[in-house]
């Protein structure tokens, strides 16, 4: 593995474990049952957060799905199961619930990190060198 793969292997655990460090679980109870949470608005800094989260798993999912034959989709999958096993634990908190809006706004950030992976940064290595930049891929 290259340095520079490591690097930015390493940038995006940075960038993953800093927004995800800020997003937090809710539950301040007993987990028991399952709930919906209703009252939630579209808008407001939490559904920034849950966006700003499933972006990086987005980009890392599109990353690992590279050579398939749709690596956005499967980025998109991929850096949207982070946000669902959060919402699963939503949904049994007493004191929460589970969140469409919420889930909505992580698949969201997902798909837009794999986007921006996908038709953006393009990493290739051969016998003689190694390429990283900016390209535009038309696969979806």
């Amino acid at each position: 593995m290259t340095t520079a793969l490591k690097q930015a292997g390493a940038l995006a655990l940075m960038l993953a474990a800093g927004t995800t460090a800020h997003a937090g679980f809710d539950c301040n109870g007993a987990h028991s049952g399952w709930r919906w949470q209703t009252s939630d608005s579209w808008t407001g800094t939490d559904k920034l957060e849950h966006f700003a989260v499933s972006a990086p798993f987005g980009a890392l999912g599109a990353h690992l799905a590279r050579d398939t034959e749709h690596p956005v989709v499967y980025g998109t999958l991929i850096g949207t199961v982070p946000g669902l096993a959060k919402e699963v634990i939503d949904g049994t908190c007493t004191t929460n619930g589970f969140s469409y809006k919420d889930l909505t706004a992580d698949a969201l950030g997902a798909l837009t990190g794999a986007l921006l992976t996908h038709w953006a940064i393009v990493y290739h290595r051969n016998a003689r060198s190694t390429t990283v930049g900016l390209a535009y891929s038309g696969t979806f």
